[in-house]
């Protein structure tokens, strides 16, 4: 089937064709779902060859065939568009106007899955031609009521981890099913905001929290609690900072360390390390101390040759402050270089 109905608070994936209306109504009415033939008036031909001539077609096949790598750019009016990353780079290839704002766009394992602000995931395929199909593409509902899709991060190129409200959704990117959901906080008004994965681990931060939480990426167990807000403080004082509380704003993994931004521009690095035998300290005068907390047991954890759990100790920390009050957005690692 195309798509199944579902009660309030399940997921709910159906098909649509073309640019979705934008109202957030739209829902499945049989057990087929609908099929909503909606033209896209983008001006985009189907091989993104508009305005081309014939034998500039020709010529220019390869360079602007989206069978080959392509770059994806979502806009907060909605608009999805596909621009090659061969040549023409200006030229877009494909586009499509989607239901609502878009905020976070994965590839995995032959698909590209976007998230809406909507509480919906559009998840795109190729073609039999090799082209991607902007036309045809199916939505998948992550329950009501909607709030945003914050983030989105493949697991091992198999499975995608969904932030929503507090809760975590894992993604079977091939039937487009919900595996597995969890809760990555316990109050329901909180909201996931970013995700890192290495390894056999996720770091996850929840938003206007200073408190990082590691799960198992495989068996989902809760294992680690890491709250950076005691090191910074201490570190820099609470009167040099402006205020008193500390909030992580982004998160990467890179060069074997967890880098953290906050909303207060102090950018904080954390090497990893695969032991999780680390004791609980209180403070003590002239060092930070009690703040991070192990919540798994080494005796019964499954461990296989290669695995590796990033577990991290903030006596280790590295903290970075050049006076810049303004919230870190994100990161970006570039060969060598941070």
């Amino acid at each position: 089937p195309l798509g199944v109905s579902s009660e309030d608070d399940k997921p709910t994936v159906f098909r649509a064709t073309g640019s979705p209306p934008s109202s957030r109504n739209t829902s499945p009415t049989s057990p087929a779902g609908p099929v909503e033939n909606v033209s896209n008036d983008s001006g985009v031909g189907k091989d993104g060859d508009s305005g081309i001539s014939s034998d500039e077609q020709y010529t220019d096949l390869d360079k602007m065939s989206s069978v080959l790598p392509t770059m994806w750019l979502g806009s907060q009016t909605g608009s999805l568009y596909v621009h090659s990353s061969v040549a023409q780079w200006k030229r877009c290839l494909h586009s499509v106007k989607l239901r609502d704002s878009i905020l976070s766009i994965v590839h995995v394992k032959g698909r590209v899955m976007v998230a809406l602000a909507d509480g919906t995931v559009a998840i795109f395929h190729r073609s039999s031609d090799g082209q991607w199909d902007l036309e045809n593409y199916h939505l998948l509902d992550l329950g009501r009521p909607h709030h945003s899709i914050r983030c989105m991060t493949v697991i091992a190129n198999k499975h995608v981890w969904c932030g929503y409200k507090n809760r975590i959704h894992i993604i079977n990117p091939e039937d487009m099913s919900i595996e597995k959901s969890f809760d990555a906080h316990p109050r329901k008004e909180s909201q996931v905001r970013q995700l890192a994965w290495v390894g056999d681990g996720v770091w996850v931060s929840i938003r206007l929290d200073s408190t990082l939480r590691l799960y198992h990426a495989y068996t989902h167990q809760h294992l680690q609690d890491v709250d950076i807000e005691p090191y910074v403080s201490k570190m820099l004082g609470t009167g040099r900072l402006g205020f008193s509380f500390v909030r992580i704003t982004a998160v990467l993994i890179s060069s074997n360390r967890l880098w953290i931004g906050t909303g207060n521009g102090v950018i904080v690095s954390v090497p990893l390390s695969e032991s999780n035998k680390q004791q609980i300290t209180t403070s003590v005068a002239g060092r930070p101390g009690g703040i991070v907390r192990v919540y798994n047991d080494s005796k019964t954890d499954s461990v296989t040759p290669g695995s590796f759990t990033p577990y991290c100790s903030m006596a280790q920390a590295q903290l970075s402050f050049h006076g810049h009050k303004d919230a870190v957005k994100f990161f970006v690692a570039v060969p060598d270089i941070l």
